[in-house]
């Protein structure tokens, strides 16, 4: 008997975390991009719209710097339940490292949502969870340690809902 609760229990918090997972989608989608700067070499050029385009194949690339931000504009407000950023699946995971994720209404006022500390590994996808009622129309990442830094993120996804009033 208690087996059979424990089942119908597991079964219930499954469903209702499939259904409050559907509300959210990926609102960074398309949306203007603005690095901190764009590196433009022998190697090619890496702009942002490069981080939201859907695509796991390229990726953004900032030029060296202390500390290398990437910022989307989502042009409307939205509560935030997370962020996915995932390292460049051919090589060179470890760029992405010590990245602080915030979220504001305007570029002045970034609230703190979450941060990956150490360095990403090849390919990997970095979850940051947002603290409840997290709002804003601007998600920033930044590179918050070290002297010698580029940020090369592959994509990142907001996951939230449009904020009416």
């Amino acid at each position: 008997m208690h087996s059979v609760f424990i089942i119908a229990l597991i079964c219930v918090f499954h469903v209702n975390v499939n259904l409050s997972k559907a509300a959210f989608t990926n609102v960074a989608y398309s949306k203007p991009v603005t690095l901190s700067s764009v590196y433009s070499g022998h190697h090619g050029y890496f702009p942002g719209p490069n981080a939201v385009n859907g695509l796991l194949s390229d990726f953004v690339h900032t030029s060296t710097e202390k500390s290398p931000w990437l910022r989307i504009d989502l042009e409307a407000n939205f509560q935030i339940h997370e962020i996915e950023m995932f390292a460049r699946s051919g090589c060179c995971g470890d760029q992405l490292h010590d990245v602080e994720f915030t979220v504001g209404e305007n570029i002045h006022d970034m609230h703190f949502c979450g941060h990956f500390t150490g360095h990403a590994s090849t390919g990997q996808r970095i979850t940051v969870f947002c603290p409840h009622n997290t709002v804003g129309r601007y998600v920033q990442l930044q590179t918050v340690n070290g002297n010698s830094n580029v940020l090369t993120p592959a994509e990142v996804f907001v996951w939230g809902v449009r904020e009416i009033h």
